[in-house]
């Protein structure tokens, strides 16, 4: 893919094409430049573009827009990157939705490294700040990459932790990389850049508005191997991602709290909905696979699982040429699809498994 950042702009400023209809587009016209030159008759044969919104993308270029955008990716060092490019992370393709770009501020490494989602309340009590803590500092001396919404509370405490130890930790925001949000993290946001990756994808610019944090929360799921929900209340945000990962096949794990403490009426909830009850990340690492090490060769980080009891009777069900959906696989296995979810994980990250959109998988 060839296009240049002002067709990728250009392609994200479209009122009412989102990320799948945008993916759906440059798909069906070959590149993101042909969807700006196709007939509107020939855009309307993708699904959910109907006349207005054709109407939408053949409109003129805003070229106001388009060179306000690029002064601010050089200003503040932004790349951006596509969902066709071979920088673009791997785990993010896998959902039904992903963003079609990524501005990106920071180490681009780190987003292919093994990940894990630390997310919770924003007024957090003196207990979900020592957890959040602690497993932050565990979690990055264990190798993974920490994963959270640099948002006041939990996610900040968890992003700060991997910093203080050297550990890697990306930041997905509901707003452009050039703003801060908080107000106070604008030291920690500036050691995010420094030190680990900060990305959005939104505009540079973008306010953090509202319906931005349900979409961001997907992607903080989106990247990770599993998502831990530290403190909750009943109807906090950090639930939506707990669902969002969920519905990705991810690990839900969830740190229990008092039974009458506000804070953790969510993540209580969860642990009796099936989520992994987290204590310490020891609990973690075991979910996550059977034994987690340091790659000596290249410093590479390893995920080593043995293939067997479960793990053979879910991968004997698969072949490499007719994918199963994951329902399917639940009824042919006699397991839940929850209690699918760390198997295929477990598989998938030895390499044995590959998951395809819409919840189906194969061998690899």
């Amino acid at each position: 893919m060839t296009d240049s950042p002002s067709e990728i702009i250009r392609l994200l400023d479209v009122p009412g094409v989102g990320p799948k209809k945008a993916y759906d587009l440059v798909q069906h016209c070959g590149s993101i430049s042909r969807v700006f030159s196709a007939p509107r008759i020939e855009l309307m044969k993708v699904a959910g573009i109907h006349a207005k919104i054709a109407g939408n993308i053949l409109a003129p270029v805003d070229q106001e827009l388009l060179d306000g955008q690029l002064r601010l990716i050089d200003k503040f060092g932004v790349e951006l990157i596509t969902i066709w490019d071979t920088g673009y992370p791997d785990m993010l393709k896998e959902i039904y939705d992903p963003p079609v770009a990524l501005f990106c501020r920071g180490d681009l490494s780190l987003l292919h490294e093994p990940a894990i989602g630390v997310v919770g309340t924003r007024r957090p009590t003196n207990y979900g700040k020592s957890m959040a803590r602690q497993l932050g500092q565990d979690l990055s001396k264990s190798g993974l990459t920490l994963v959270s919404g640099a948002a006041r509370g939990i996610d900040t405490i968890a992003h700060q932790a991997a910093l203080d130890i050297g550990g890697n930790t990306i930041a997905v925001l509901g707003c452009g990389v050039d703003r801060v949000y908080p107000a106070e993290n604008k030291f920690l946001m500036k050691n995010l850049v420094d030190q680990g990756l900060v990305i959005s994808e939104f505009l540079m610019g973008s306010k953090p508005d509202a319906p931005n944090f349900p979409r961001r929360n997907r992607i903080i799921s989106g990247l990770s191997k599993g998502i831990i929900v530290v403190e909750a209340a009943e109807k906090s945000g950090s639930l939506i991602t707990a669902y969002y990962a969920l519905d990705q096949n991810r690990e839900v794990f969830s740190v229990p709290g008092q039974a009458n403490s506000e804070q953790s009426k969510g993540t209580n909830q969860l642990i009796k909905q099936g989520a992994q009850l987290v204590a310490s990340v020891e609990d973690v690492l075991a979910e996550l696979s059977e034994r987690f090490q340091m790659g000596m060769s290249t410093g590479q980080q390893e995920l080593i699982i043995a293939l067997d009891g479960p793990d053979q009777t879910v991968y004997e069900q698969l072949s490499r040429e007719n994918p199963m959906h994951i329902d399917d696989l639940a009824q042919a296995t006699g397991l839940t699809t929850f209690g699918l979810l760390p198997t295929l994980l477990k598989l998938e990250l030895k390499g044995h498994v590959q998951q395809l959109p819409g919840k189906y998988f194969k061998r690899k």
